[in-house]
């Protein structure tokens, strides 16, 4: 296996590593729940449109099916629709990971009307050094397990 590859997954594990840190005074990440428990709970964005606006289920959610619930309310603080989904029955670690994903792109679809990507880099190709495998490792595992 290549340098740039190892490094890469390295950065991926390194952010899983990091969402489970805890800081003193300000609590730690919620994906520490037992694995039922996480399985089971809604997870949700905030979007900046009215109910009515949200509508139907939106496409990167649609691709789930009938696998998973979904729900819409006022957010709180008039600020907007909470979207969130759960899966119906039992999913793996990926399928969390690609529910999130699916969320996230949803939000971006209702508010800007496009799903905005890192790659390709504006500024081009990034070099292959050790620091720049780990940032595109975590750049890609980001949208599964978390903000960097």
């Amino acid at each position: 296996m290549e340098l740039p590859a190892i490094v890469s997954r390295a950065g991926g594990a390194l952010l899983s590593t990091l969402q489970h840190v805890r800081l003193p005074g300000v609590g730690q990440a919620s994906v520490t729940d037992d694995p039922a428990t996480a399985a089971r709970r809604w997870r949700a964005v905030t979007v900046l449109r009215t109910g009515e606006e949200v509508g139907a289920l939106p496409p990167p959610l649609e691709r789930f099916g009938d696998r998973i619930e979904v729900r819409t309310e006022p957010a709180p603080g008039d600020r907007g629709t909470e979207l969130a989904a759960r899966f119906r029955g039992t999913p793996s670690e990926a399928e969390i990971g690609e529910l999130r994903a699916a969320l996230r792109e949803a939000k971006q679809l209702l508010e800007v009307g496009e799903v905005l990507r890192v790659e390709p880099q504006p500024h081009g190709v990034r070099k292959p050094t050790p620091q720049g495998a780990a940032l595109e490792g975590m750049t890609e595992r980001a949208p599964k397990e978390g903000v960097l």
